[in-house]
């Protein structure tokens, strides 16, 4: 069974996104966009209702647990998240960092029959991507950006077993592991309207981690000539494998953000 829904965590995380929203909205309002021959800055404050699917495992004789939280289930498991895109740009080079940590906590139903008793599974997830990109075409309406750069990946998984008749004292095991890929990523937009515009991302990378790739698909709408409303659908999978830890997960789920151009 999924834990209870934890109101004041849901109302912390969408009020705190407001708040960064409504802050930066405020002081943006009144720039000017940059002139095109000179850097160009944007910041996008976003809510991803990431679920979570796949496989963790902590230590060497614990079983392996499926993890899969559904995106709909986001925020009665959801403790604390916080989550931002900066980006710069000058004529074509593109500079582009990515920064997001949640903190997320399930329950298992009975295992074997209740002879291991239940699990609780607890994860921290960090990630920081950092890259810089090229324009390779230059358009009006449909523009595309290579880039290349690193993806560090930082968690925390503490796994916890209930006293049951396989386990009178219960068990606890808790690991904390990071790791760097190196990836590379094309990025595309589409202008279909005055103010509307539809952009996707793709990337993929390997080094600390066997695999991770990501898909981002976004629908914008300026509001202004400083503010765009964002929203679409996201997912990254990472598969990370040591002798005492194994990950291998599917995050993914809907966001809604704020782009603010200075």
């Amino acid at each position: 069974m999924l834990p209870e829904p934890s109101k004041m965590n849901a109302m912390w995380i969408t009020g705190a996104t407001m708040l960064a929203f409504a802050t930066t909205c405020g002081a943006q309002e009144q720039a000017a966009v940059q002139d095109k021959n000179g850097w160009q800055f944007s910041i996008t404050p976003y809510l991803w209702l990431a679920g979570q699917s796949g496989t963790v495992r902590v230590g060497q004789t614990i079983p392996a647990q499926n993890v899969n939280v559904h995106f709909s289930n986001v925020l009665s498991n959801l403790d604390f998240g916080v989550m931002a895109t900066l980006e710069a740009r000058k004529d074509r080079l593109l500079i582009l960092f990515d920064g997001f940590y949640i903190s997320m906590g399930r329950s298992s139903d009975p295992i074997l029959g209740g002879a291991l008793g239940t699990a609780r599974l607890k994860l921290d997830n960090g990630i920081v991507q950092l890259a810089g990109g090229y324009r390779v075409l230059q358009s009006e309406t449909a523009p595309v950006d290579l880039y290349g750069g690193l993806r560090y990946t930082n968690l925390n998984a503490d796994l916890t077993f209930s006293t049951s008749r396989l386990l009178p004292a219960g068990a606890s095991r808790g690991t904390s592991v990071d790791w760097v890929d190196a990836i590379v990523g094309v990025r595309a937009t589409y202008m279909f309207a005055d103010k509307w515009s539809v952009w996707g991302s793709a990337d993929a990378g390997a080094g600390g981690s066997n695999y991770s790739w990501q898909l981002i698909a976004t629908l914008l709408w300026d509001a202004s000539k400083t503010i765009s409303v964002s929203g679409g659908f996201r997912i990254l999978a990472q598969d990370y494998n040591t002798s005492s830890f194994y990950y291998n997960v599917r995050t993914a789920g809907p966001f809604i953000g704020a782009r603010i151009r200075f």
